[in-house]
């Protein structure tokens, strides 16, 4: 940084209060709270490629990980866990029983 002591770069450096806040985190922010918190990076890229914003799709990862920008998936929602079943009877309840042990030919045991 011409102009700047070099003392003064070193004690920004070590001082996170000075961090320079990125002009477009407000863009970025708008974005992902109009998608209902559904955009990941690439589609945040491109809603403001579209409104003449440019930014790398790293730029904008890195906004959304300061600021705690998560996209929400199927899993975030009710009954969407992926770890039980989501209904009794279907194919991933427990009450539907094994279906290998059901299509198993029964051979006549001598």
């Amino acid at each position: 940084m011409p102009g700047v002591p070099r003392s003064a770069c070193y004690w920004m450096a070590g001082h996170t209060e000075t961090e320079r806040i990125d002009p477009i985190a407000g863009d970025v922010h708008a974005v992902w709270r109009d998608s209902h918190e559904r955009y990941r990076a690439r589609k945040i890229k491109a809603a403001l490629a579209r409104k003449g914003v440019t930014a790398s799709r790293r730029r904008i990862v890195d906004i959304m990980k300061r600021r705690g920008m998560r996209a929400r998936t199927r899993a975030d929602g009710p009954n969407r866990t992926g770890r039980g079943p989501t209904r009794p009877g279907s194919r991933t309840s427990s009450a539907a029983g094994s279906t290998a042990a059901s299509r198993a030919p029964t051979w006549p045991v001598t």
